[in-house]
């Protein structure tokens, strides 16, 4: 944030705007549907070229390995959700109508805890199996066409480890997911060819 607003202060003729891009995800181990919506407010720092800062969120993106050796159990039917923080940079390639793109950022990713339980000893107790949140990378791209935006999304998200009450590790877990989006944007000006 302190980057966007550090950049109007230099260019007070920059151009701001909000885009909404809700979408589906194209690979998920869960039952459930995998679903994303961002929220970025952008500034045009150039005509080609924007930088932003993505609120998201992924639901149902997990990928969950549990080590073999141990008698848990994940309930993998409830909803889990993914919440990133990202700093953005795009760049399109021309000034038209029909705008092809690239972008990037690098940013946090919080993780919800997950339910774990012993499938062994009978029990109804549900443990919570927690994963510490992570830096990750986006890579994305698609085309513009005038005020809507369709494209695709990866989030690179490192592995992480599911720790259940005794810090005991259970298994890992990949946050890491691709998505199909279409965006709306709210703000600054058609371009026109």
């Amino acid at each position: 944030m302190m980057i966007i607003a550090s950049f109007l202060l230099l260019n007070l003729n920059a151009q701001v705007i909000l885009r909404i891009e809700p979408g589906l995800l194209l690979e998920s181990n869960s039952n459930s549907l995998g679903l994303l919506l961002n929220i970025e407010p952008k500034v045009e720092a150039s005509k080609n070229a924007v930088i932003g800062l993505r609120f998201g969120i992924a639901t149902n993106p997990q990928k969950i390995r549990l080590n073999d050796n141990l008698p848990y159990f994940i309930d993998e039917l409830n909803d889990n959700a993914v919440i990133s923080f990202i700093p953005t940079y795009d760049y399109y390639f021309n000034t038209k109508r029909y705008r092809p793109y690239l972008g990037f950022g690098l940013g946090y990713y919080l993780f919800s805890n997950i339910d774990v339980s012993d499938r062994n000893n009978g029990s109804l107790e549900i443990l919570e199996g927690s994963v510490k949140n992570q830096m990750g990378f986006l890579l994305r791209g698609g085309i513009e066409i005038g005020n809507i935006r369709y494209g695709l999304e990866y989030n690179f998200i490192p592995k992480a480890t599911i720790n259940i009450r005794n810090k005991q590790s259970v298994g890992t877990i990949d946050n890491s997911y691709l998505g199909l989006f279409i965006g709306f944007k709210i703000g600054g000006k058609r371009l026109e060819e």
